[in-house]
C-alpha cells in the first residue's frame, strides 16, 4: 500500500471518529444539540479552509487533515440528503 493511500485511509478514519465522537457527545447530553453539533462542525471546516500556504508542499499531516476535512464534509452531505429524504417521507 503506497503512503497516498495510507494517509487517506488514516484521514478518513480520524474524521469518521470525529463525527462519531461529536454526534454521540451531544446526543448524550442533549438530543436536540445535535444539530448545534453539526452547524459547529461546518464552522470547524469552514475556519480551516485557506490557513495553510496553497503554494507550499502539503506535509503529511496536513494531508491528513485535508483528508479528514474532506471526509467530514461528505458525510454532513450525505446526512442532509438523507435527512431531506427522510422528512419528504414523513410529509
Amino acid at each position: 500500500m503506497t503512503e497516498t493511500a495510507i494517509q487517506e485511509i488514516e484521514g478518513k478514519l480520524n474524521a469518521h471518529r470525529e463525527l462519531l465522537v461529536a454526534l454521540l457527545a451531544a446526543a448524550l447530553l442533549d438530543p436536540e444539540s445535535v444539530s448545534r453539533t453539526v452547524q459547529n462542525l461546518e464552522q470547524e471546516l469552514l475556519s480551516g479552509d485557506g490557513s495553510e500556504d496553497p503554494g507550499a508542499t502539503p506535509s503529511a499531516g496536513f494531508a491528513r487533515g485535508a483528508e479528514k476535512s474532506e471526509e467530514i464534509r461528505t458525510i454532513l452531505a450525505q446526512a442532509r440528503e438523507r435527512a431531506a429524504g427522510m422528512a419528504r417521507m414523513r410529509s
